[in-house]
């Protein structure tokens, strides 16, 4: 919420510190994610300022789709290079359940324009079992024909998810490999993700599976909470307070590089 940012966010000058100190210490992708970034009033600011200031490579959010659209050129235009969407569902009425009432035409809306205004983009889709397993084609249709990423991603026990990971995970590696499309040795790896190779596609079908795939070995990724803490594994609660090293650059410098000496390599989920 906005009362969130006020009272007990960072700064626009303390995010402009993080970003520029951390691309700095070589950190060139940025990602703002929330929460709901959209609803942020300065992220065109900090997007200005990651791209063409700091010349981050990679700038993109995370979003959930809705109220995109009025702001996607002004988006576009201050630096945004990709965006995450998360679609657990291409049912109207299933994902109007899973998301309490979002809209998935305006979701839908936002891909087009994404796609209209040449901003990257890669959707995420939580497979759960008896909830969307039958609908893995019309995702792959989707990367069929549009140029975009979807990536199916495997329910992780934390948080919220705990009761119905036991009832509804769904081993991702497991069902893609297992479709006559997908030959399961011919992927690539980007980041956390596994490409597979699949004939006629304009986009790309991917997994990102924690569980029965664990990437910890090579996930380079950490998070920096909105109250100024880092968190050094996405999937785990401890953090770490920041505030304090904030407009001190060669102090923050020295401490990030010893915090992140301590990034898990490995994170056990249960």
């Amino acid at each position: 919420s906005f009362q969130e940012y006020v009272n007990d966010g960072l700064t626009v000058d303390d995010y402009k510190f993080l970003i520029k100190n951390c691309n700095e210490l070589g950190i060139d992708k940025i990602k703002f994610v929330g929460g709901e970034p959209l609803l942020y009033p300065h992220l065109n600011e900090l997007i200005h300022f990651a791209k063409y200031e700091c010349n981050i490579k990679d700038v993109s959010i995370t979003t959930n789709g809705q109220n995109f659209c009025e702001k996607a050129l002004e988006l576009k235009e201050s630096g945004l290079d990709r965006v995450n969407i998360s679609i657990d569902s291409l049912k109207e009425f299933k994902y109007k359940a899973i998301t309490r009432g979002g809209s998935l035409t305006d979701v839908l809306n936002t891909l087009n324009t994404c796609l209209r205004l040449k901003i990257g983009v890669k959707i995420n889709c939580i497979l759960i079992k008896d909830f969307n397993i039958d609908e893995v084609y019309d995702f792959i249709t989707l990367a069929k024909y549009n140029p975009v990423d979807v990536r199916f991603i495997e329910l992780t026990p934390s948080g919220k998810s705990k009761e119905l990971f036991k009832s509804s995970y769904v081993n991702t590696t497991e069902l893609i490999e297992s479709l006559d499309e997908v030959e399961s040795s011919d992927y690539v790896e980007e980041s956390n993700a596994k490409y597979y190779n699949i004939n006629n596609l304009n986009g790309r079908i991917g997994t990102i599976s924690p569980i029965s795939h664990s990437f910890c070995e090579k996930c380079n990724k950490v998070m920096i909470t909105h109250d100024g803490f880092i968190r050094l594994c996405l999937h785990a609660d401890e953090e770490i307070d920041l505030r304090n090293f904030l407009h001190k650059p060669i102090m923050f410098k020295e401490v990030m590089k010893e915090i992140y000496k301590e990034k898990p390599k490995a994170h056990t989920f249960i």
